[in-house]
């Protein structure tokens, strides 16, 4: 099978993909917010997705490293993922099963989002990579558009449950239609594996830092995408629709945005991680409903830019650390992100003032990594930037390991104290028996 024809096939898939996660994404949260979730539980059920998908990261990794053709796990990944998200309407009348099946639906989009960079970086390199991220971000955006439309229409046009259930399940059909055609891909096989690098290699420095970069971007995206609709829909009495018309300006945008990226300099996009963290508090103090279109613009912009220029750094270091690590960092920063941002962002959803400002400081974290740490868009020279990347390499690895330590640490006392506790427990019923035999006895 020719590359062309392969490039095709992954195009198509993230039209018809595109479709199915826009609405499963988009409607999700005005489901659960117009079934009185507040901004609180939508952070909190998120930290408990991202961090069940984070245990199962290197479970998923192990499974790939033993696989000849990952196109079949892939595959069974794929429609797993469609057929959870299309359950979460049936029980988003109950918050402990929303929690289950939601942290189910994310880790299984987690595990497709490996499979699925693990293809790009098998079958694609460097430049035809950045191409095909591209292209299929172009399409995607298109599908979204239609996805968009969709919602709108129904959201707007009809009443009742019933509307959520059509979408729904209209999402879930095309998203079948995706999975259909990863069968005519030709056999993925692991034809980059991961190299013992030195203790500090250029590449293994580069991989950490662009992952640092793009969990705190990735923090600041999502932390924003939680409460943007509790925003709009509570603050600001904003229709569902409205929220539906402010995700169709995001992908309309991020049609324009792939194609603009695309032909900028990997130095321009500094402008891209600098927006970031400026979004989220144009977003809260913008009361105007109509003017968050505008922030929505200028938002999708930052994203897709930022995106773009995380996977190319991957692409460019794919030859060393392994096909599989690479596209295992690059899906797992999500879950982190979903992680971090749920978790910090419910102990401060006391004041959404808060949460907003949580998001920008992100953003920011991730504007100074970059303007410091990756040389194609720092403010200092080569070496300078190299240098601080490499203390940052290994400040982030000391505190890894110090974590790591102390969790383990923590873990074993903790089970000591419960052994003793079940100890001190069995010796006061063998206490409480002997006493009572005794009184029996007499």
């Amino acid at each position: 099978m020719t590359k062309k024809r392969t490039l095709l096939l992954m195009v198509l898939e993230a039209f018809f993909g595109g479709y199915y996660v826009t609405i499963t994404r988009s409607i999700t949260p005005i489901l659960l917010v117009v079934s009185g979730y507040a901004a609180e539980d939508l952070l909190l059920l998120n930290g408990f997705a991202g961090l069940a998908s984070l245990f199962t990261a290197l479970s998923i990794r192990r499974v790939l490293e033993n696989i000849k053709d990952i196109r079949y796990y892939l595959l069974i990944s794929h429609i797993t993922e469609r057929a959870l998200w299309v359950l979460v309407p049936v029980f988003s009348w109950s918050k402990q099963y929303v929690v289950l099946l939601y942290s189910a639906a994310v880790l299984a989009s987690t595990s497709t989002g490996i499979a699925m960079s693990t293809s790009f970086y098998s079958l694609f390199r460097d430049r035809a990579y950045r191409d095909l991220i591209a292209c299929r971000t172009a399409v995607s955006s298109v599908a979204s558009v239609l996805a968009q439309i969709t919602a709108l229409i129904a959201l707007a046009a009809m009443e009742g449950f019933q509307k959520y259930i059509l979408l729904y399940t209209t999402a879930f059909a095309v998203g079948l239609v995706s999975s259909t055609l990863l069968l005519f891909t030709p056999p993925i096989k692991l034809g980059l594996r991961e190299t013992r690098l030195p203790v500090i290699d250029e590449s293994e420095v580069r991989a950490t830092i662009t992952y640092l970069l793009l969990v705190s971007l990735l923090s600041a995206s999502s932390t924003l995408n939680i409460v943007w609709v509790p925003r709009l829909i509570k603050d600001l009495n904003a229709p569902d629709y409205m929220v539906v018309a402010l995700g169709l300006t995001q992908i309309v945008t991020n049609i324009f945005a792939s194609m603009f990226w695309r032909m900028r300099s990997l130095g321009s996009h500094r402008v891209a991680v600098a927006g970031l963290s400026i979004a989220p508090l144009l977003v809260y103090f913008s009361p105007i409903t109509v003017a968050h279109l505008g922030i929505a613009v200028f938002y999708s912009f930052s994203m897709v830019g930022t995106n773009l220029y995380a996977a190319t750094m991957y692409a460019g270091v794919v030859n060393k650390i392994g096909a599989l690590r690479s596209g295992l960092m690059l899906s797992t920063s999500n879950a982190l992100a979903l992680t971090i941002s749920g978790f910090i962002g419910y102990a401060l959803s006391f004041n959404t003032a808060y949460v907003f400002i949580l998001a920008s400081l992100f953003g920011a974290i991730g504007l100074v990594i970059g303007l410091i740490a990756m040389p194609e868009i720092a403010v200092v020279s080569r070496e300078h930037s190299r240098f601080y990347a490499r203390i940052l390499y290994m400040s982030s690895i000391a505190s890894y390991n110090f974590v790591m330590f102390t969790v383990v640490e923590t873990a074993i006392i903790t089970l000591r104290l419960i052994g003793l506790i079940l100890g001190i427990l069995l010796l006061f019923l063998i206490y409480k028996m002997i006493h009572y035999i005794t009184i029996l006895a007499r």
